[in-house]
């Protein structure tokens, strides 16, 4: 049987056209298209996320994401090989299995503040395994700790609405309690995480820092969560960043 190449099927096929090949009902919304997700059928009209410019999607409903391949899969319920048959015309021609995410990120900004760690492991196969490039890792200053107070954990740099950088939280990698972890005096309530890449425009709340990686893995930047329950305080500094940052419309997921 014919062998079907990603690299030359992504490029034949793009994701706005498998948005049609899908019969997907999404609108314009930016640079982006937004629906409900057919398959989850929860998280309301915006909870699926089409990126054309970069070529991927992200579904907070499921928490997942990735290219037009994976799309399809995701959309019809079938394997990654299945799926680019499926765009490919012929459902039956066996592909191979690995995929990447195109493109690339740009590095981190600069940190000041708090020092940062420079022995976190952005590479490491407990951060892959949560569904977390290196590159999307190196980005967010984010990486697994071999030692220090959150060993064993994901550690994910903390920082304030100018970028400060405050501490790192520790994220289980292993589906551990507590989920978060955080370094004796610093106080998780104080914080939204991820505000100091907010833009105005429409705004995603999440409830796991963890979701805020892999949106940005998926291509979706504007998205923010709170480290502990909700709380007055946390509701009155949404308020104020959303004013701040002319955010328009804010979906929680």
């Amino acid at each position: 049987m014919p062998f079907v190449d990603f690299a030359k099927l992504k490029s034949r096929v793009s994701i706005e056209h498998a948005v049609q090949m899908l019969s997907l009902s999404l609108n314009k919304s930016g640079a982006q298209l937004r629906g409900p997700c057919p398959v989850c059928n929860t998280g309301g009209d915006r909870a699926l996320v089409v990126t054309p410019e970069k070529g991927l999607f992200y579904c907070f409903a499921a928490k997942t994401g990735g290219d037009q391949i994976a799309l399809t899969a995701h959309i019809k319920g079938i394997k990654t090989s299945d799926a680019a048959g499926f765009l490919a015309g012929n459902s039956t021609v066996p592909v191979p299995r690995n995929r990447t995410v195109p493109g690339t990120v740009p590095p981190a900004p600069p940190e000041k503040g708090f020092r940062p760690l420079d022995y976190l492991q952005p590479q490491h196969e407990a951060v892959q395994g949560l569904g977390i490039s290196k590159e999307t890792a190196e980005a967010f200053g984010a990486g697994y700790a071999p030692k220090g107070i959150l060993r064993g954990r994901l550690a994910i740099p903390i920082h304030d609405r100018d970028g400060t950088l405050l501490a790192y939280c520790g994220r289980t990698v292993k589906n551990e309690s507590p989920t978060l972890t955080f370094p004796n005096g610093f106080d998780p309530h104080s914080v939204i995480f991820g505000a100091h890449k907010v833009q105005p425009g429409e705004l995603y709340l999440v409830r796991d820092p963890l979701q805020i990686l892999t949106a940005y893995e998926a291509g979706v930047e504007n998205v923010v969560a709170f480290l502990t329950t909700i709380t007055a305080q946390q509701l009155e500094q949404l308020a104020s960043l959303m004013d701040e940052k002319k955010v328009e419309t804010i979906e929680l997921f």
